[in-house]
């Protein structure tokens, strides 16, 4: 009967010993996730520079980019494919990439986005938007991206006006919401041209194509584009070494804190493709050239060091 006892009591503490010896191998094993997944979540963090400009945005990892694609070469919309397309559109997408972010193109006309940025329901604007004083007492404006001079547009035929001063008893067709218009204003005090308002710049090249206005401002850059992609149009641009003025591009951001915490990445991650030579490459593909490295680009950049 002891020995009976005995045996039992043995194989009881083998029982239990075998138990501790599960347990101990469990909370042994267990070690090795936790230290795989800190190492895969600082791996992720590694590969990504951004992450903590990222982290700033909070739980919406979505940018919501506001455009017309109606702007070729920068922006550029096909209703048949429903695909974009354009050198900004390539631009925002090696971005998002690079940060991780979701991009969300969402189609308006131009006055329409900006009213959109004012509401808070997208991030940003996208369409040769230039720096104005007006646009800087409302947003904050990343590091430029793009110079484009604008110069005086007019019909293939017209042999009248090749410099500014034959604009005076002129019509010239303005876009609504567009930035040459203050600059328009700046250099025609006296109003001395006289200016019809339409609702889009594909609108201005058309009038000025059927002869109904004198002239237009249009991107020197742009308009070989255009024309190639608008059958029928024959325009040309006049006074190229005087441009009326030469804009100057960026994004803006809404003065709130997720418009400044976008607004740092977004300048961060430009910087960075101008030092890298990614956004050269970008460039040269679509314009034959790097407008970084273009006088008014080191002018402007000369007088305001970033």
């Amino acid at each position: 009967m002891k020995r009976f006892i005995a045996l039992m009591m043995v194989f009881a503490l083998s029982l239990s010993l075998f138990a501790g010896c599960a347990k101990e191998e469990e909370t042994t094993t267990a070690a090795p996730t936790t230290a795989a997944t800190e190492a895969t979540t600082a791996a992720t963090e590694a590969a990504n520079p951004y992450a903590d400009m990222v982290a700033k945005l909070g739980d919406d990892k979505t940018i919501r980019l506001a455009t017309p694609g109606t702007y070729t070469p920068f922006t550029i919309y096909d209703q048949a494919t429903k695909e974009w397309d354009g050198f900004e559109i390539e631009l925002w997408r090696i971005m998002a990439e690079k940060t991780g972010l979701e991009l969300e193109l969402v189609q308006l006309d131009n006055p329409a986005t900006f009213a959109e940025l004012d509401l808070n329901r997208v991030d940003t604007v996208a369409k040769q938007i230039s720096i104005t004083p007006a646009r800087q007492e409302k947003y904050d404006f990343t590091r430029p991206f793009f110079f484009s001079p604008y110069c005086i547009t007019v019909h293939a035929d017209n042999t009248e006006i090749t410099k500014w001063s034959d604009l005076e008893g002129k019509t010239i067709a303005l876009a609504e919401g567009s930035a040459m218009n203050e600059f328009i204003a700046q250099r025609d005090p006296d109003n001395k041209i006289k200016k019809n308002i339409y609702e889009s710049s594909g609108i201005i090249l058309e009038e000025v194509n059927l002869g109904r206005v004198d002239a237009c401002p249009y991107a020197f850059l742009v308009l070989p584009y255009y024309m190639e992609s608008h059958e029928g149009f024959n325009l040309k641009s006049v006074a190229t070494d005087d441009p009326i003025y030469t804009e100057v591009n960026a994004y803006p951001f809404a003065r709130t804190e997720r418009g400044a915490a976008m607004l740092e990445l977004i300048d961060t991650v430009l910087a960075d493709m101008m030092e890298d030579g990614s956004y050269s490459e970008l460039c040269t593909e679509w314009f034959g050239m790097d407008v970084m490295e273009s006088q008014p680009a080191k002018d402007y950049f000369a007088k305001n060091p970033q």
